[in-house]
């Protein structure tokens, strides 16, 4: 973090009430995203407006509270960061499938991956290898477009916003725990009243399981976000993540009877890789004195 950083001249007592009001903006906004994502289904125009709440939430508290948008965390982070955001999901999602795939909890690779990839992409008389390998080529390249730019919508509200203004009152641990919670509860309703899930058993399961995941992100992305002054790599990795296992991994999996208990975000997996990998950060954190509270002026 820099000295010149706009947040280090705001009181404990006035950052908590940024805190609030982002937190009361975040709750109307996502209120009314999921009346229609509810009510219409899991649509990508409804999925956009819910998943911008975060950010609008941001936005609209930093314009209201007089907090400079630079605090968001604009800036272009080092090349070496953001190439290591893309690359994390990838190796997290590799060894949690891998785990899944060479045990036999579920098979490799779904016919159903290839027919429809092949679909999607126009790829009518391609190999099936050639299709899987042009598949994951595009969606892990042009298909960042769209994931980058909904993506921002969720990170400048967790990590650009959030983050950084509960640094000024609590370390690195606390940091970590609360907005995992906070990320986990806002996506509940989905998990809960859509089909946003690994189907309808055991939901109460399955978002435990989800719940361990987002704990076990926050603390690689607000690792990246102290270490770079940047919301681009956080960013990055949300996209790389969606890309890599719900696009790829997740769909190229053969479902058997009980595979949703271990595979995708809801089984105890994945969910579990990620926690280590975001215990690695942690001390990482610590070893780098990321773990501070960042200073801020007495209430």
């Amino acid at each position: 973090m820099t000295d010149t950083d706009p947040l280090i001249g705001r009181s404990k007592q006035t950052v908590l009430m940024d805190i609030v009001w982002f937190l009361g903006l975040l709750v109307v906004l996502s209120a009314a995203a999921y009346y229609f994502v509810i009510e219409h289904g899991l649509r990508r125009y409804y999925m956009g407006m819910l998943i911008w709440s975060p950010g609008l939430a941001a936005l609209l508290t930093c314009k209201i509270r007089n907090i400079s948008f630079k605090t968001l965390g604009w800036s272009w982070a080092d090349t070496r960061w953001s190439t290591a955001s893309y690359f994390i999901p990838v190796i997290y999602g590799l060894i949690a499938y891998g785990i899944v795939w060479v045990s036999g909890l579920g098979g490799l690779i779904d016919p159903r991956f290839i027919k429809e990839v092949a679909y999607f992409l126009g790829l009518s008389g391609w190999s099936e290898t050639g299709i899987v390998i042009f598949g994951i080529f595009m969606f892990g390249t042009v298909g960042m477009i769209w994931q980058m730019a909904t993506s921002l919508g969720e990170e400048l509200g967790w990590r650009g916003f959030l983050t950084m203004h509960l640094m000024r009152r609590h370390s690195f641990g606390f940091t970590v725990l609360i907005s995992g919670l906070i990320w986990a509860l806002w996506h509940a309703p989905i998990i809960f009243l859509t089909k946003y899930n690994a189907g309808p058993v055991a939901l109460e399961t399955q978002f435990f399981n989800f719940t361990l995941m987002c704990v076990g992100m926050s603390s690689i992305l607000t690792y990246l976000r102290l270490k770079t002054d940047s919301v681009w790599p956080t960013v990055i990795l949300h996209a790389a993540h969606n890309i890599y296992i719900l696009t790829i991994m997740q769909p190229m999996t053969v479902q058997y009877k009980h595979t949703w208990r271990y595979a995708n975000e809801f089984g105890f997996v994945l969910p579990i890789v990620v926690l280590v990998v975001g215990l690695v950060f942690w001390r990482l954190a610590v070893r780098e004195k990321l773990d501070k509270i960042i200073p801020a002026n007495a209430a």
